[in-house]
């Protein structure tokens, strides 16, 4: 059986059901990425990223690699005083398997936000390629506090989560 339909169906319930489905096809490889598109036999002018032209447009290079992606990575790893991003992957991301020491409370939340990652970083490289407009580096991770912020809070019912502190400080709440 090919290993694109051996992933089961991941559910974190802090995330819309959108989010669920891209993460479900990302980890299938079933994102058209121009490589992907490529091997399907559809005919590009290019097949490079068209965020930073510096490599192949694979799945792991448009969401994790990519200088734009790793950025984003670097800064929301930051924001939750994780230092630096290191060898994130797919796996990692969408399956929330990170070496964070966190409460089960706490993994649910991670995993909900790096969801949240996957999917704007996605959901902004088709800005870029269909509509022609840039993510602005600076405020893509204020994007991403935001919609996180936004859906987590709503769909998290036992957790009381305040902006200012979700801003500043948001680890507190996966402790």
């Amino acid at each position: 059986m090919d290993n694109r339909f051996k992933h089961e169906t991941l559910k974190n319930n802090l995330v819309p059901g959108k989010v669920e489905i891209f993460v479900w096809r990302t980890l299938k490889r079933r994102i058209t990425t121009r490589t992907e598109l490529d091997d399907r036999g559809i005919d590009l002018d290019s097949v490079r990223c068209p965020l930073c032209d510096d490599g192949l447009e694979t799945i792991d290079h448009a969401l994790f690699l990519c200088k734009h992606s790793l950025n984003v990575w670097d800064r929301v790893y930051k924001w939750w005083g994780l230092g630096s991003v290191s060898n994130i992957s797919i796996n990692e991301a969408c399956r929330g398997k990170s070496n964070i020491s966190m409460s089960s409370i706490g993994c649910n939340l991670w995993q909900a936000l790096e969801w949240v990652c996957v999917y704007l970083i996605w959901r902004n490289r088709n800005l870029k390629v269909f509509s022609n407009k840039s993510w602005n580096g600076p405020t893509a991770p204020m994007e991403i506090q935001l919609k996180s912020f936004e859906w987590v809070s709503t769909r998290a019912k036992k957790l009381k989560i305040n902006w200012n502190q979700w801003l500043t400080d948001p680890i507190i709440y996966a402790v």
